[in-house]
């Protein structure tokens, strides 16, 4: 427990992107979540488990020095536990550690799996290094030198703009007639309306022209490694595991259902890094922090604190929150994820839910309806008269199809039949009584297809 403790007190968890632009979601209608909440009573069939297809980049920083996973079979061993760890945080949830008025059910399986297909291992240390030191240009920036004191080393700027350039820097650049050169900076203060910046160095030599500072830049949250190492490939999500020049912390940002980051992770790492893992994931399936509630089914208040103990009153043990628990997801936040892999092509083709499975054909008997979208990964049937009512829009799976037997009717209802997989299915067969290997065409009396306002088949093979 100590070694854990420990290991938490190192990690800055998130970037502030995350935080303003997740504290800005409306909440939602919780009774539109509800109808795509995958709660405990519903079933499997209802309510499939989402897996998502993730492929893991571990960016080294050269071949003699990696600073990060070995391209050995120990290395992979520890990434493939990783994700194994995060199935395991999203499939055993427990109880809110703080209750809400009106508490509902807890779901202890968010029915939500990532698989790992993948591990790629890149020697390049651009991609390793997340956090750069760049040479400030634009606007008023460099400034000019008004005076000079040779004596005293220090450069005088008639503006209090500088002072703050110069004040988080410890080097600057100053230019001269013979070129730039660097200096590092001693202090910096302000008199009346003049910024004194002293250096270290000797400048008895030195004419100085103009000066800037060196601003770090975060590229944690960047798409530049999914860009230049995926070909910006939106059917998976991929991970970078990947390094920090300045400080030896773990740090994760995640603002793309296709790309994630975390750094550091052999630094942090362990259990403690596995639920940062999580927490990141969380963000690219649609998840906000909690200490700005994103749903009416979380406390209005949750206080971060990184790695510290939950309570029942302060400190939620939510995985979106900066706790050292991290085993519960609200209703609410799982009902969102549900609908946004039930409802979006773009996310939708990042699961499985593309790839055809004989073995999860849904078979329709007697009369139902279906009142929100669903991806179908096997076959669809609706048995002989049977009559299937769908309100909502449906996803196949690539070569998926729908069997309507000898009087059974689909009634689809303003909504459309697709593949959201950017391929096509297979489309509609009429048939006497489904038998996989034996279809055979009713001579009458065959079932209906009946297509109400704007409804429409799509990506249709035939």
């Amino acid at each position: 427990m100590m070694r854990i403790s420990k290991i938490w007190k190192q990690i800055l968890c998130f970037n502030l992107v995350l935080l303003f632009s997740f504290s800005s979601f409306a909440q939602q209608d919780p009774s539109l979540l509800d109808t795509y909440t995958p709660f405990d009573n519903r079933s499997y069939q209802e309510f499939p488990i989402i897996t998502i297809k993730v492929i893991v980049h571990v960016m080294q920083r050269s071949a003699e020095s990696p600073e990060n996973f070995e391209n050995n079979e120990e290395g992979r061993k520890q990434i493939k536990g990783i994700i194994d760890n995060c199935n395991l945080f999203y499939s055993k949830l427990t109880d809110p550690s703080i209750v809400v008025d009106s508490r509902p059910p807890t779901i202890h399986d968010s029915r939500i799996r990532f698989r790992l297909d993948d591990i790629r291992y890149h020697v390049d240390s651009i991609g390793w290094d997340r956090n750069k030191f760049t040479i400030v240009y634009g606007g008023q920036w460099p400034f000019r030198v008004d005076s000079v004191s040779k004596e005293t080393r220090e450069l005088f700027f008639f503006n209090l703009n500088a002072y703050r350039g110069f004040n988080q820097s410890d080097s600057l650049v100053v230019s001269n007639p013979n070129g730039p050169i660097v200096l590092h900076k001693e202090a910096v203060r302000k008199s009346g309306k003049t910024t004194i910046v002293k250096v270290k160095e000797n400048i008895s030599s030195l004419e100085p022209i103009n000066a800037t500072y060196f601003k770090r830049k975060d590229y944690n949250c960047s798409s530049d490694n999914w860009k230049n190492f995926t070909d910006a490939d939106n059917d998976h999500l991929h991970i970078f595991m990947t390094g920090a020049s300045s400080k030896r912390i773990q740090f994760g940002c995640a603002p793309s259902p296709y790309y994630m980051n975390v750094s550091n992770y052999i630094y942090g790492g362990g259990w403690a890094g596995d639920k940062l893992t999580a927490h990141e994931i969380g963000h690219t399936i649609g998840l906000g922090h909690t200490n700005y509630p994103q749903f009416k089914d979380l406390p209005r208040s949750d206080k971060f604190c990184s790695g510290c103990s939950c309570n029942s009153t302060t400190i939620s043990n939510n995985i979106m929150g900066y706790n050292g628990c991290r085993n519960y997801l609200s209703p609410n936040q799982i009902g969102h994820i549900y609908r946004l892999y039930s409802t979006q092509a773009k996310r939708i083709r990042i699961t499985t839910a593309c790839e055809h499975n004989p073995d999860s054909t849904i078979i329709v008997c007697k009369q139902k309806k279906w009142e929100r979208s669903r991806t179908i990964q096997g076959d669809l049937v609706v048995k002989k008269k049977s009559t299937l009512e769908i309100s909502g829009d449906i996803y196949m799976a690539v070569g998926a199809t729908i069997f309507i037997e000898k009087k059974a009717r689909l009634i689809l209802k303003d909504g459309s039949i697709s593949s959201g997989c950017g391929a096509s299915w297979n489309g509609i067969v009429f048939c006497r009584k489904f038998k996989r290997n034996r279809i055979k065409t009713p001579k009458r009396k065959k079932g209906e297809l009946v297509l109400e306002g704007s409804s429409k088949l799509e990506d249709v093979k035939r």
